[in-house]
């Protein structure tokens, strides 16, 4: 069974990886150097189980992220093939409600 610390660090990376592919099109740069100081953080607790301390700071990151305008809340990935295009965008709401799953917890 995986813990909270490493499924956290594992839907960080994987949000990452999504925020760089698109990098190119979107100005992602505050996300992905928000989300490299969140991965660095948990990183940096030796303990198993993450501080309160801790996820508290983590949870006020990761809402920094979805300002009014231009947040998280309103990346969409564009592309010409419709198919694509929806699965990429299913596939990172999914993974932003269980990062939200994870830090309401």
């Amino acid at each position: 069974m995986v813990n909270f610390k490493e499924e956290l660090i594992e839907l960080l990376i994987d949000l990452l990886g999504i925020l760089s592919e698109h990098k190119q099109r979107h100005n992602v740069n505050y996300f992905i150097g928000t989300l490299k100081n969140m991965i660095a953080i948990i990183q940096n607790i030796e303990n198993p189980e993450l501080p309160n301390e801790c996820i508290e700071k983590l949870r006020k990151m990761y809402k920094s992220m979805f300002f009014p305008r231009d947040g998280l809340s309103d990346f969409y990935i564009l592309d010409s093939d419709a198919t694509y295009m929806t699965k990429c965008n299913t596939q990172f709401s999914s993974l932003l409600n269980r990062i939200d799953a994870l830090l309401e917890e």
